[in-house]
């Protein structure tokens, strides 16, 4: 086991290698809710155009620009996102209650890669760590999702007050000390600092505890944690693999919404940012094939909260689902001109959240 452990980071140094000697520019783009198109690009000065006295052309960094409704535009380079080190795998979201633009983005340091969050609010960037495991730490397929729900608070007098609070959640598969699937809440509705981010290991949260084997499963099986609406209340569903248990879960993640005085003496209101996670689902790990194209894995979560799992490979859309006790077979939807991935996806959808 360890010398496959060995081998697995003799790899990811190799992938990590050829990464940084690549120089693909990447592009995310967001349309905000008043009609704001925001892009983040990330590539070397040279491709982002920024070249000078101060910075190489080999040197990687981010950009971002606006381009509003009445034709007016602004951006810049991301502050502290000029370096040596690759920047990839961005993500946006946009909060409308904070006016926040959210940049979810990964930066390959050496052996290890960190995850970041950098938040743009009133014309300033900031920027946070999810700090990784104790290792030799890499993240791999992160996922993020913002939701809203209400909580109720008591003023000074013991009236009645209710907050919109605004949950930014992320997943992702960790390879660490330990290989398993890590979630971190992040509150855009109040002034988080670096001490104030929490990130929880999974299993841990469904009692499972031990080492971790890759023996007997492939990585489509556990590579790829999900994140998923349940509702309008505000609960995230998470979806990921535990190599110790072998088990498939799917868990409903919330939070205190009844917080009373909020003040440091009041300590329901302390827990304010402590996850309420319940088991929604639990199952067998189902056994995929292995797939050559992450960025199309896609988790639907059922009524009953049955995951079904769907992947691109090829030219066709491939799906399984757990329906019952057990996995179905994979079936699959031949891609063709008439059947394009984006209609596909939606018949999968659509039956994967009805049955």
């Amino acid at each position: 086991m360890k010398a496959r452990w060995l081998r697995t980071l003799i790899v990811l140094a190799a992938l990590m290698g050829a990464a940084g000697t690549a120089r693909a520019l990447e592009q995310k783009s967001l349309l905000a809710t008043d009609g704001t198109l925001y892009t983040v690009s990330a590539g070397t000065a040279e491709e982002l155009g920024i070249v000078s006295a101060d910075v190489m052309a080999s040197q990687y960094a981010m950009a971002w620009s606006a381009q509003r409704q009445d034709g007016s535009t602004s951006g810049a380079i991301i502050p502290g996102s000029i370096g040596t080190s690759l920047k990839r795998n961005l993500d946006l979201a946009y909060d409308d209650p904070s006016g926040s633009l959210v940049l979810l983005w990964k930066e390959e340091i050496t052996v290890i890669n960190v995850l970041h969050i950098s938040v743009l609010r009133n014309g300033t960037w900031t920027s946070n760590d999810l700090l990784p495991n104790l290792g030799f730490a890499h993240a791999f397929n992160p996922q993020m999702l913002l939701t809203h729900y209400w909580v109720h608070l008591l003023d000074s007098n013991g009236n009645d007050q209710y907050q919109y609070k605004s949950l930014l959640s992320v997943i992702w598969w960790e390879e660490a000390n330990q290989r398993q699937a890590r979630y971190c809440p992040i509150f855009l509705d109040e002034n988080v600092q670096q001490s104030d981010i929490a990130v929880y290991d999974l299993p841990t949260l469904v009692g499972s505890s031990g080492a971790s084997s890759y023996d007997g499963v492939t990585s489509s099986v556990y590579f790829y944690p999900a994140l998923r609406y349940e509702g309008p209340a505000g609960a995230v569903l998470a979806s990921f693999v535990d190599l110790v248990s072998r088990q498939h879960f799917v868990v409903r993640v919330s939070f205190p919404t009844d917080l009373g005085r909020p003040n440091v003496s009041n300590p329901t209101y302390l827990r304010r940012r402590e996850p309420i996670v319940g088991i929604a689902f639990r199952g067998g790990i189902g056994m995929p094939t292995p797939f050559e194209s992450p960025e199309s894995v896609t988790t639907f979560i059922g009524p009953n909260y049955n995951p079904t799992i769907s992947w691109q490979d090829g030219t066709s859309l491939y799906f399984m689902r757990f329906a019952g006790t057990a996995w179905s077979a994979t079936s699959s939807i031949p891609l063709t001109d008439a059947m394009p991935y984006d209609k596909a996806i939606r018949l999968i959808e659509d039956m994967a959240t009805k049955n």
